[in-house]
């Protein structure tokens, strides 16, 4: 078989065109229609974004491009759409199709398709149709009543389109209920189950069903729980001190009317009038609280109690257990078996355990300390009778007591032994250690204790260490005793002229010394240092304050200047002032407060250094306006005490004067009645003393025996002042005319016969003619 062979492909190309325009003619000669007419093309329209079940609904299929004749098919999610078998209307014109639904349904929903066709091709266009309908009932949720415990089935089902989201929400606490609470169960159809309901559900529940169209579907309701009478707990134990009251309790809980007896050891108990036995019952929100009171318990009444509850739903009971008991005794033989400096043994003999075994004893021990005691404790199990006692202070008092306890409490505490820890060195160096020079062979050392609690027993004293710097020589030390001062000083000397020492201070106790302090290095001076001038007030104001010192003794080194501090009293820093020394030592303190107290000392100043202070001075200013630039001895607030002062003692020194005057008069007269008694006759010089008061003579109530009735009348009595006898009946009531109050009470001697002549009615008046 010969194989015939391809025509190049040049020769191909040359006769393509030619044979595409031969196809081309040749279908124009037979159907010259596909040379005239265009592929139709179908008008886009805007559909409704969604319709309501009900609406009416209509859509347009529209040729926007072709020539006619045109056919119009419809689909509905693919299937044809025939009028004839559904209630969907088709209308069908020359280039115009539509579809017409009077009242859309929710089975109306979908996709629908238009295809448009001519002799030259067609076109197709999909547009969806959807439909929402608002909510409905299916079934509404009804009222519920349940005993507790029981299931909680609340039913809510509704249709729509789009399907509903259904929603619960507690009405009490207006909580929306979800899945996440836990004992909320939700099915699809919008049922609400509590599986196991609770006091706590009873209540008014709201269902709401929406979708977005239309109104929101809500329906409440009412949720009542059935409570039985229960007692949620069944049984306990009380325990109660022999002698105490006892309160059972028994709390009820169920619908009202709710019915509790008692029983004691299962047998009924009869409460009486006038016995040791009381029941109280009380109404609560969720049912009955019965208490059964027993006073003055005693270990008869240990036995099992039952409270009954009844209501009409049901019976329950609780049981509860007395238990009478003593606290255990005080433990015995507490002693000290062995101490160490920071530990220590303790035992105890085991008391008796109260009618309940003892859990554990409690070991409580303190440090005795002025500033308040912090009480330890270290509990120790019943079976351990000792104790060892750890991270103790040093040198240091304690005190310790053992108490028992059961499961009733704790008992008394035995009886306090005490202790005190071995001593050990001191921790800690003083501190505050400073060194200063004094002079040319002495070195001030000035120090703090250490804290007390770093002591590890009583300080006896302090060493102060020193040599000279950087000597190979061993320290030589000073001795000082401790006592309560809070600081120390004391001066090194006699040491060598301007030579540098080195110093250092420890603390000791009876165990050992402590640590020293830091090495302090310090130089004597070449000479000595100024001492203490002389100071004192030339005068004061209300805003100054002049001061005038002498020279100051210095060594025959002279003094360069001096230094004056001063501040107002309780206030806080210092202010000073530099005064260089001159013929005139005076100085004034200017801008001062008026009225206020300043304290002030001076220091001298050689080329050596500072002096010593002098002693303090506390002056107060004048108040405001008064004293200004007067001496001090003129200053009024001086003179005026000063003049009170004098003014004072004048005036008791007249009281003085007039007293013994007084009394001077008050013996010669007695001494006159006394010669008056005897029958003679006194005779009262024109200087004597005249008593005219007649208004304050007192009334003798109750005359002594053997006087007569006459001189128990009060008389008035005159003394004149001129030569004349005094003539009375009884003269010791002229005698108590002259006595003190407080001797006018007193009985006096009874005189002896008169020969006087007695007068009217008893009544003596004598005057001066």
């Amino acid at each position: 078989m010969a194989l015939t062979q391809s025509p190049p492909s040049s020769k191909l190309a040359t006769r393509r065109p030619k044979l595409l325009l031969f196809v081309l003619v040749t279908t124009a000669l037979v159907h010259p229609c596909y040379l005239l007419q265009e592929r139709p093309k179908i008008l886009p329209l805007n559909t409704p974004e969604f319709l309501l079940v009900g609406e009416k609904f209509s859509y347009t299929c529209t040729a926007k491009v072709g020539e006619p004749p045109f056919s119009f098919q419809w689909l509905k999610n693919g299937n044809e759409l025939m009028s004839a078998q559904t209630d969907v209307q088709i209308k069908n014109f020359e280039d115009i199709s539509l579809i017409v639904i009077d009242s859309v349904k929710e089975k109306h929903a979908g996709n629908y398709t238009c295809i448009l066709s001519n002799n030259a091709g067609k076109d197709i266009f999909t547009a969806a149709l959807i439909v929402k309908a608002p909510p409905t009932w299916i079934k509404k949720p009804i009222n519920q009543e349940v005993f507790l415990g029981e299931p909680i089935v609340l039913e809510c089902q509704v249709h729509g389109h789009p399907t509903p989201q259904i929603t619960w929400t507690r009405l009490k606490d207006e909580t929306p209920l979800s899945t996440s609470a836990g004992k909320f169960l939700f099915s699809n159809d919008g049922k609400l189950q509590i599986p196991k309901s609770s006091e706590d559900d009873e209540g008014s529940y709201k269902c709401e069903a929406t979708n977005g169209v239309g109104k929101v579907l809500t329906s409440i309701v009412q949720v009542k729980l059935r409570v039985p009478a229960r007692f949620e707990e069944k049984f306990s134990v009380e325990t109660v001190r022999r002698g105490e009251t006892a309160s059972l309790k028994c709390e009820a809980i169920g619908d009202l009317p709710l019915e509790v007896t008692w029983a004691k050891d299962k047998r009924n108990l009869e409460i009486k009038e006038l016995d040791r036995y009381e029941r109280f019952e009380t109404t609560v929100e969720k049912g009955l609280t019965s208490e059964l009171m027993i006073r003055s318990t005693d270990r008869n009444d240990g036995a099992l109690y039952t409270c009954f509850a009844k209501n009409d739903y049901g019976l329950d009971e609780k049981n509860i257990k007395l238990v009478i008991v003593e606290v255990p005794a005080r433990p015995l033989d507490v002693r000290v078996q062995e101490v160490w400096s920071r530990s220590a043994t303790i035992s105890w003999s085991v008391p008796y355990s109260g009618n309940s075994p003892i859990t554990k004893f409690i070991v409580q021990y303190w440090q005795e300390k002025e500033n308040g005691q912090r009480l330890l404790e270290q509990t120790i199990p019943s079976s351990q009778t000792s104790v060892l006692l750890k991270s103790l202070h040093p040198g240091s008092p304690y005190a310790v007591t053992v108490v028992a306890e059961n499961e009733v409490g704790q008992g008394m505490p035995s009886q306090t032994i005490q202790f005190v820890t071995g001593e050990e060195a001191p921790v800690s160096p003083p501190t505050d250690v400073q060194v200063k020079p004094k002079g040319s062979s002495s070195l001030l050392v000035t120090w703090k204790p250490p804290p007390k609690e770093l002591w590890n027993g009583e300080l006896r004293g302090y060493y102060i260490d020193y040599k000279v710097n950087s000597s190979p020589t061993s320290y030589l030390f000073k001795t000082v005793e401790s006592s309560s001062n809070d600081s120390y000083e004391y001066i090194l000397s006699p040491l060598m002229k301007a030579t540098r020492y080195s110093v250092v201070v420890k603390a000791y106790n009876g165990a050992g010394t402590g640590p020293p302090s830091e090495e302090i290095t310090v130089k004597t001076l070449e000479g000595d240092l100024p001492l203490p001038p002389p100071v004192e007030l030339v005068s004061n104001s209300d805003s100054a304050i002049s001061l005038k010192w002498g020279k100051s003794p210095s060594h025959n080194i002279p003094v360069t200047g001096y230094t004056l501090h001063y501040k107002k009293k309780n206030s806080g820093e210092w202010n000073y002032v530099h005064v260089v020394a001159s013929d005139n030592n005076m100085y004034t303190i200017k801008d001062l407060e008026s009225g206020a107290t300043y304290q002030l000392y001076l220091t001298a100043v050689n080329q050596f250094g500072r002096g010593n202070p002098s002693d303090y001075l506390s002056i107060t200013t004048n108040p405001k306006g008064i004293g200004i630039g007067l001496p001090f001895y003129l200053n009024l607030a001086i003179v005026v005490p000063v003049t009170a002062s004098v003014v004072a003692f004048v005036v008791v020194l007249v009281v003085i004067v007039i007293f013994v005057k007084k009394t001077k008069a008050r013996k010669a007269l007695e001494r006159d009645l006394t010669s008056l008694q005897s029958g003679k006759v006194v005779t009262y010089a024109p200087g004597s003393q005249r008593y005219i008061d007649m208004e304050k003579a007192r009334r003798v109530s109750n005359p002594e025996p053997g006087t007569p009735a006459a001189a128990s009348i009060a008389s008035y009595a005159s003394i004149p002042s001129r030569d004349l006898e005094l003539r009375v009946d009884d003269p010791r009531q002229e005698l108590k005319s002259f006595l003190p109050p407080q001797m006018r009470d007193r009985p006096l001697p009874h005189p002896k016969p008169s020969s006087l002549k007695k007068r009217g009615d008893s009544h003596l008046y004598d005057r001066a003619d």
